[in-house]
């Protein structure tokens, strides 16, 4: 049955509980533009990603686990600046009005947008190749928004979480990697365990929420790991003019990475596969302890994987603290 656009989001985004009341959003889905009251003392954070079909999630992906991705990656760069989420919009390029496809992804919104107490309160909706756009709108406060230009000489680094489970997650949906042909399982069997735990890294990342919100006035940098750990905590080192020394012995791992690909792509997946949507973190060293009591409470796991330094770039050691020669090769969207 023939659909038209006002149908749409009336069946499916106004009236599927996806908005709902919220103090400072005054006005949300059903005018030319949402109004939002923002608070004096906070600051307005806004991010938005882009998906794309065949690109970012293959054609025959469940479109309820592709709507969770597509709303997390965005909470993730909340988190990354330590803002709470406030609302979002959402921009949805459709090639039909496909009804079950429609409810669906809206359903699978729903989850985290009522965990996080994030409304949607507008979009646009048009026809084209599948592209799903989210901006979010998350709140700061304006002394403690988390920036990449701020580590300093002698502060830790610190990740949240286990890194390179979103790279191969590429590989056991049986996407094109940019990590090369050699980037492979051990065994082309992995185990029904380990697939599930690959699905549900790539499609229901955890946004780091709760450990920003915990942590960020003991925070000097912050940035949420999307394109590899290397070219992300570049960005840091070069917004804030240091360097940085890498222990890559200490890299965290899941136990289904350690169980399915060598050493070597384990160190390719983290460094620069991208798609973990974790914390990368940089603090002074006595504030170590309340972070990582701050992290306990918030039940997210984190570890200390190096520290900045002077100068440019980023050294790298193994556990003997020898140097090692790593390529920087973090994901390029062009």
């Amino acid at each position: 049955m023939y659909q038209s656009e006002f149908e749409i989001i009336r069946r499916y985004f106004a009236e599927s509980g996806l908005y709902f009341d919220k103090s400072g959003v005054e006005l949300g889905i059903g005018d030319d533009a949402a109004l939002l009251q923002v608070p004096e003392d906070k600051l307005l954070a806004l991010s938005m990603d882009i998906l794309v079909e065949s690109v970012h999630f293959p054609m025959s992906a469940d479109p309820g686990l592709v709507a969770n991705r597509a709303l997390a990656v965005n909470l993730s760069d909340l988190a990354a600046m330590a803002a709470e989420p406030f609302c979002f919009t959402l921009g949805l390029v459709l090639p039909d009005n496909d009804e079950h496809w429609l409810q669906e992804f809206s359903q699978g919104l729903l989850p985290l947008a009522r965990k996080y107490n994030c409304p949607l309160v507008g979009g646009d909706i048009t026809r084209g190749p599948l592209s799903i756009c989210i901006q979010v709108q998350g709140l700061c406060e304006k002394h403690h928004a988390v920036r990449r230009s701020g580590a300093c000489v002698g502060d830790k680094i610190y990740v949240s979480g286990t890194l390179g489970d979103g790279a191969i997650a590429l590989a056991s949906l049986a996407q094109e990697s940019h990590l090369g042909k050699s980037f492979a399982f051990i065994s082309e069997n992995i185990s029904a365990n380990c697939r599930q735990y690959f699905e549900n890294a790539y499609y229901k990342p955890e946004p780091r929420i709760e450990l920003a919100r915990r942590t960020a006035s003991l925070l000097s940098s912050g940035i949420d790991i999307s394109d590899g750990l290397l070219g992300d905590l570049g960005h840091i080192t070069q917004a804030s003019g240091v360097g940085a020394k890498l222990s890559v012995n200490l890299l965290p791992f899941s136990a289904s990475a350690i169980c399915c690909m060598s050493e070597e792509n384990r160190l390719l997946a983290a460094l620069h596969g991208g798609d973990d949507y974790e914390l990368c973190c940089t603090l002074p060293a006595n504030n170590c302890a309340q972070f990582e009591e701050q992290a306990r409470q918030a039940d997210t796991p984190v570890t200390c994987i190096g520290e900045i330094v002077a100068g440019s770039g980023i050294v790298y050691v193994d556990e003997a603290g020898n140097s090692l020669s790593i390529e920087a090769a973090s994901y390029q969207h062009f």
